[in-house]
C-alpha cells in the first residue's frame, strides 16, 4: 500500500503540500523528499513526531540516534530505519515534521489517503501552493546570541566623574606620565636609597644628636 500525506503549517492555510511515499519507504526518504521539494538546509537537524488522538507527541523518528545509552531509556527511533507502516496506523494518521530547531518551527503531517499512481517514482510530491516555509539560518540564529565582545563596554561614567576610569585607568595614567608604587608611597628609586624620602629630616635629626641607639634610649 501506498500513502498521501498532506503537510501544513499550524494554524493556518496559507501553505499546502502533497507528498506520496510507499509503506516500506523509510522517514529518511520522507525527510529527504521534503526536504529537496521545499529547498531546506539538508545539513540541519529534523525529526518526526507522532500524535495521540489529543494532539500530544508521544514518539520521535530522529535524523540520527540521540540516545545516551542509558539502562531504561527508551529507544530512538531513527528515520533511515524506521518505514512508514512502523508509524502509520489506525491509531496514528498525523505526525510533526520538526524542521528548524532554533525557531521550533514545524509542519504538520497528516494521512490523506491511499496513493494509487506509479508506485516506481515514488516518494513523489503531488502538490505545493502556497507561502513556503522558510528556515532560519544559521547566521540568523546567531544573532540571537550575545554581541561581540568589542561592542560590549563597560559603564565607566561613575568612575570618571570621581576621578577614576575603571579597568582603562593604567592606560590613562600612562599617557599622562606613569607614576610608580613608590610615589604613592612617598618612597624614590631604589637607586637614591631609602634616606631621602618622606621622614629625611627626621633621621637626620636623630643622626647628628645621638651615637647610638642605646643614647637616644638613655636620653629619654
Amino acid at each position: 500500500m501506498n500513502y498521501r500525506f498532506e503537510l501544513s503549517k499550524p494554524n493556518t492555510t496559507e501553505f499546502r503540500c502533497e507528498i506520496a511515499i510507499g509503506a516500506e519507504q523509510t522517514f529518511q526518504q520522507f525527510h529527504d523528499k521534503i526536504v529537496e521539494t521545499l529547498g531546506f538546509d539538508a545539513s540541519q537537524m529534523a525529526s518526526f513526531f507522532t500524535l495521540d488522538q489529543y494532539g500530544n507527541r508521544v514518539k520521535e523518528i530522529s535524523l540520527m540516534d540521540m540516545s545516551t545509552g542509558e539502562e531504561g531509556e527508551p529507544k530512538t527511533l531513527v528515520m533511515e530505519n524506521t518505514t512508514i507502516r512502523d508509524a502509520i496506523n489506525a491509531a496514528c494518521i498525523e505526525l510533526d515534521y520538526v524542521y528548524d530547531y532554533f525557531a521550533d518551527k514545524y509542519l504538520r503531517v497528516e494521512y490523506a489517503g491511499e496513493y494509487k499512481g506509479d508506485a516506481s517514482a515514488l516518494p513523489l510530491c503531488l502538490l505545493c501552493e502556497g507561502e513556503m516555509p522558510r528556515q532560519t539560518s544559521v547566521e540568523e540564529a546567531e544573532d540571537w546570541g550575545f554581541e561581540d565582545e568589542e561592542d560590549v563596554g563597560y559603564d565607566d561614567s561613575f568612575m570618571e566623574e570621581f576621578g577614576g576610569s575603571g579597568m582603562d585607568d593604567e592606560p590613562r595614567r600612562g599617557r599622562r606620565g606613569r607614576r610608580s608604587m613608590d610615589d604613592d608611597y612617598g618612597f624614590e628609586d631604589e637607586g637614591d636609597g631609602y634616606g631621602t624620602g618622606l621622614y629625611d629630616d627626621e633621621y637626620d635629626e636623630f643622626n647628628d644628636s645621638f651615637e647610638s641607639l642605646d643614647d637616644y634610649i638613655d636620653k629619654l
